[in-house]
């Protein structure tokens, strides 16, 4: 691609000291007489009733007019990041504050981008930048990139050009987001996965996310396997479960260890389910788009996520189930002398005398309560996310740790309005066919949880159910975030 015409339309800025609007200023060659006249033309496009502000009826109609894709618009995010006093609407000098801080926010990223610091980005340069931040493209893509912004064509990326494609993207202009908007704004093809944090693309270095998030997994689920030991004999108590009680008769069976009794399957399940839900989740994605016509996987909109992500873990979790039960089997059965039978022993003895049907006992209320707690916990977030960026952030972009305070209050929510499945799950789980006291299925397990133990019975081992999530939560982001540097992901 011919870099050559840089040096006539790149304006190199020798002006010392922190960034200011002077910087600005003389990037774009512009008066701050002939900014504030291009301000409100602006304004004026948008104010097509002449009402002297804007709503968001006008904003979206404005984003239409400059035909940016309807779902990615970001009208709503427009008027909250403008609206300085929160009444609904726009004026002037609302929108002139957002502009001012828009342009220094983006002249800052160009020049981290524009590393001769000649005024123009290259082709090679927004490459380095991209690899910096985990993003592989080819140079198909790469081209389509520089065109996407390049209005002139001549090879390079001015800072005009820069901030015309950027000025109306209200979030954070981070090169990882700025990509992302542009895939959606061009159409191109990335979706939004489940497994590998939002954001990331098909580009970016899949297969190392997938091992931060299996590492951090494993780390969090091997801090909290006491806590999942004590819930899990809890839940299979049918007389009074008290937690103090349970916590004794684990430390005497086993000592210390035997708060990790089934731990290291548990850590085994991390990577296979991942995986198998990362993949099948894609795979439905482009089902769903194509049974809804549409050409961008990213277009099939909350519900087809809702339904694409709740069967990519019914599927994980069917894949997986067999392990789970040996897990369970492990932490509730009391074996002779104490000694806690090989995993290979275990899986041949419930083969043996309980059949191959006995490794899928309970996985009825495992799937029933898939969908519902991704529902729970999808609109929790969402809500929880919007109510922190309304009253906390003053509008602006939740942070990792907004996040994760989020993510933790939805997760925690959603999990406690399926508990009851979960209980019903682990008492199939754990039961031998041959008992006196053998449930028949799913629905004897509530009459009789029910009939014997009240609703309390449904709810047994919720409490150091709930203690894991903070902690697990936080061990699972800051190993996440330790690995991703260790991987080279920042």
């Amino acid at each position: 691609m011919e870099a050559k015409p840089k040096k006539e339309c790149c304006n190199p800025v020798k002006k010392p000291g922190p960034v200011s609007m002077d910087h600005v200023l003389l990037a774009l060659r512009e008066t701050k007489e002939e900014r504030d006249l291009r301000i409100r033309s602006l304004f004026n496009f948008f104010d097509t009733t002449n009402a002297g502000f804007l709503d968001y009826a006008l904003i979206e109609g404005g984003l239409s007019a400059l035909q940016i894709p309807a779902e990615y618009k970001y009208a709503k995010d427009l008027l909250n990041v403008c609206d300085a006093n929160k009444d609904g609407r726009v004026d002037y000098q609302e929108f002139k504050r957002y502009m001012d801080d828009k342009e220094l926010e983006l002249y800052r990223i160009f020049q981290a981008i524009d590393v001769e610091h000649n005024g123009c980005i290259t082709p090679e340069e927004l490459l380095d930048a991209l690899l910096r931040a985990g993003i592989e493209i080819d140079d198909e893509e790469l081209a389509r990139f520089v065109e996407r912004v390049d209005k002139d064509n001549n090879g390079v990326i001015t800072f005009e050009e820069w901030r015309d494609f950027l000025l109306l993207y209200p979030h954070e202009a981070t090169i990882e987001n700025i990509y992302h908007y542009l895939e959606r704004v061009c159409l191109v093809d990335i979706g939004e996965q489940t497994v590998i944090p939002e954001g990331i693309s098909k580009h970016m270095h899949a297969s190392r996310y997938l091992i931060a998030g299996g590492v951090a997994g494993a780390t969090s689920r091997t801090f909290t396997a006491p806590l999942d030991r004590i819930k899990v004999v809890l839940q299979v108590q049918t007389t009074r479960a008290r937690v103090m009680p349970a916590i004794r008769d684990i430390l005497r069976e086993g000592g210390f260890l035997g708060f990790f009794r089934g731990n290291g399957l548990n850590v085994m399940k991390v990577a296979p389910e991942s995986a198998i839900r990362f993949y099948t989740y894609e795979l439905l994605k482009g089902f769903v788009a194509d049974f809804k016509g549409e050409q961008d996987k990213a277009d099939i909109g909350t519900s087809g996520r809702l339904f694409a992500g709740g069967l990519a873990g019914a599927v994980a979790q069917a894949a997986i189930y067999p392990m789970d039960l040996v897990k369970t089997r492990i932490q509730t059965c009391s074996f002779e002398g104490g000694r806690v039978p090989s995993l290979r022993a275990l899986s041949r003895d419930i083969w043996v005398q309980e059949g191959p049907r006995a490794f899928y006992r309970g996985i009825v209320p495992s799937l029933l309560g898939i969908v519902p707690y991704a529902g729970i916990d999808l609109a929790a977030y969402e809500s929880l996310k919007d109510l922190s960026k309304k009253y906390i952030l003053q509008d602006g972009e939740p942070g990792p740790l907004v996040q994760l305070g989020c993510g933790t209050v939805s997760g925690a929510l959603g999990a406690t309005c399926v508990y009851p499945l979960q209980v019903v799950r682990t008492r199939m789980q754990a039961q031998r066919p041959n008992a006196d006291s053998a449930y028949k299925g799913m629905a004897d397990v509530f009459r009789k949880t029910f009939q014997h133990e009240g609703l309390r019975g449904f709810y047994k081992g919720i409490f150091p159910n709930l203690l894991k999530v903070v902690p697990s939560a936080s061990i699972t982001y800051m190993v996440y975030e330790s690995m991703k540097k260790n991987l080279n992901l920042e």
